[in-house]
């Protein structure tokens, strides 16, 4: 250890209620191969599996949009078939402060 302190993590706060921050995945369904990656990574529970179309295997869906915390992009890297996608996090800037 190097004994430096570790600087304190500030907190996001937002600036106006969340189902007005249209922030939250996107899944395209022509990549998604339905593993359940993205389901199982997401604390907050974005992610659901959907309803299988005829023999075709059952995709990833955004169940619960506004679950979503504004400004996170963990669960796109987690996405083996790169089918999640996010808005641009500048866009949404002006809907959240920094607080200690």
């Amino acid at each position: 250890m190097s004994g430096s302190a570790t600087p304190a993590r500030k907190k996001r706060r937002l600036l106006v209620p969340r189902e007005e921050i249209a922030w939250f995945p996107e899944i395209d369904a022509s990549l998604c191969n339905g593993c359940g990656d993205c389901d199982e990574f997401c604390k907050p529970g974005v992610f659901a599996l959907g309803q299988p179309e005829g023999v075709k295997r059952a995709r990833m869906t955004v169940s619960n949009p506004y679950n979503c915390v504004v400004q996170c992009t963990r669960c796109e890297p987690v996405c083996p078939s790169g089918a999640i996608s996010l808005p641009l996090m500048k866009d949404f800037d002006q809907f959240v402060e920094y607080v200690d």
